[in-house]
């Protein structure tokens, strides 16, 4: 191998760090304020039923990114290819735009959630991760942050890495620490959430069909990330290691979130751990500890999860318009742009804009941490959707499948089918209100798709694809009068 190759491949990613870049996409903050999130919309049986569900149903969304980066090798960046190859130039764009707007505003939530965990050590001074002190620290955290990954891949992996270890050790620590201290009567008293009971400050939680679907925007925020490995599959050494880190992942991260939301009910009522203060691991920790150094690991390991999953969002989002200006012209040539350091320079420059001017507008809103989950969780739903409809699509075509492939057709579809139906069903659990309000930020991509379209001396949209976008705008005129009437 000569020199130039060896540092081509320096600058990849192994299989570990597309594992760590997955894992940490999946987790970010979620995992340490889990026991309290899901107590709030159910009980004990409700929980369970929720995490049995959503690992079929991710499973299933999970094992369609692993079919088509396996049949599909070549597409690389993974979500925009499977939309341009299987629905044309416009659906392709469709989809790196939704999801490129996500992540950035993933990564203002993460900013608001890191600038409100801080306060814990200057009280007051960052109330609520939105005030003014808030939005000046976070917009030096994300250009801090937007300089290391600008720096190359290899440099802000190595740094993922280690952040992701030191999170998955102090969850180790806290699944430990509750396990010791389970109480089985604690964990099977009023299971079904149907009973107040004022001493366990339990609250009737409804049928457990109610239970199970408001737990669905819980864990589609858990699960956003799965696909991190094949949006990323094109900074891999091997493309052969992107499924086997995409469910290796996954695992990882359901194993997680089902001991450390289970064992916590074991220790504390559902109604006690929906009142506890946010990050509800850090007290309950504390509380066990009889310290309050539980709540400062707590708090660091948050932090280090963060920043983790900061880098790792901050990498995805520049991969998809980077190839869709590249190879396709969906976006403008400027996204094309690429760094000595093999970075998309301005892709993430432009995400970096998003997400400041996202982080002021969080400032205004005194639910801003909530408020972008729900965008986030929203807007991941279509992307899925299409990369569904994608396998699905080929599944039925002969050829697409080489021989001897490890996935019969047959099984690719009724996989990509499954994951349809559960996507759907988050979708439907999401609400109409928000898919249409979601809608909004798809129709504002429309000019900036004219645009390139324009500068690439292509066709701006084929009758079907005009089709599409006024169903889009139409969608969020709908999306703007949901928001006005609130």
């Amino acid at each position: 191998m000569d020199e130039s190759n060896k540092k081509a491949q320096a600058g990849k990613l192994g299989f570990v760090g597309l594992v760590a870049l997955t894992v940490s996409a999946m987790v970010g903050s979620g995992v340490f304020d889990l026991p309290k999130n899901m107590s709030q919309v159910a009980g004990v049986n409700g929980q369970l039923l929720a995490w049995i569900t959503t690992g079929i149903g991710i499973w299933f969304i999970a094992e369609t990114f692993v079919i088509l980066s396996d049949v599909k090798p070549d597409l690389t960046a993974g979500l925009y290819k499977y939309g341009e190859q299987g629905f044309g130039a416009f659906t392709g764009f469709f989809t790196a735009w939704g999801y490129f707007v996500c992540e950035c505003a993933a990564n203002a939530a993460y900013a608001v959630l890191t600038m409100s965990t801080l306060d814990y050590f200057f009280p007051g001074l960052f109330t609520g991760g939105n005030n003014w002190p808030s939005v000046i620290g976070a917009t030096i955290l994300t250009w801090g942050l937007t300089a290391l990954v600008l720096r190359g891949v290899e440099v802000s992996s190595t740094v993922q890495k280690y952040a992701t270890a030191i999170m998955l050790a102090v969850v180790v620590v806290f699944v430990v620490t509750v396990a010791a201290h389970f109480n089985l009567h604690t964990f099977t008293t009023n299971a079904n959430a149907t009973q107040a009971i004022a001493s366990r400050g339990d609250k009737p939680m409804g049928s457990i069909w109610h239970q199970l679907m408001s737990t669905m925007m819980v864990t589609l925020w858990l699960f956003g990330g799965v696909e991190g490995a094949v949006v990323m599959s094109g900074k891999a050494r091997d493309v052969k290691q992107v499924p086997k880190a995409t469910i290796t992942g996954f695992i990882m991260c359901m194993v997680m979130y089902t001991l450390v939301g289970m064992l916590s009910l074991g220790v504390y009522s559902y109604g006690h751990l929906a009142k506890l203060t946010s990050p509800s691991t850090a007290y309950i920790l504390t509380n066990l500890w009889h310290s309050t150094i539980g709540r400062d690991v707590i708090t660091v390991a948050l932090l280090f999860a963060v920043f983790a999953s900061w880098i790792s969002w901050i990498q995805m989002l520049a991969e998809l318009p980077q190839h869709a200006a590249a190879e396709d012209g969906s976006f403008p040539k400027a996204f094309a742009k690429v760094s000595k350091n093999n970075v998309p320079s301005f892709s993430v420059i432009v995400a970096t804009l998003v997400i400041q001017v996202i982080i002021v507008i969080a400032h205004f809103d005194l639910n801003a941490y909530q408020m972008l989950l729900t965008v986030v969780g929203t807007m991941t739903v279509p992307p899925y959707l299409i990369s569904e409809m994608y396998l699905m699509k080929i599944s039925r075509k002969k050829g697409e499948f080489a021989e001897g492939s490890k996935h019969s057709p047959k099984k690719a579809l009724i996989i990509a089918g499954l994951a349809f139906a559960y996507t759907l069903v988050m979708a439907i659990a999401a609400g109409p209100r928000y898919i249409a309000i979601a809608f909004i930020v798809y129709a504002l991509g429309i000019p900036i798709y004219i645009v390139a379209r324009k500068q690439h001396n292509k066709v701006t949209f084929t009758k079907k694809e005009l089709v599409f976008a006024i169903i889009i705008v139409l969608v969020a005129i709908y999306g703007v009068y949901a928001l006005i009437a609130g």
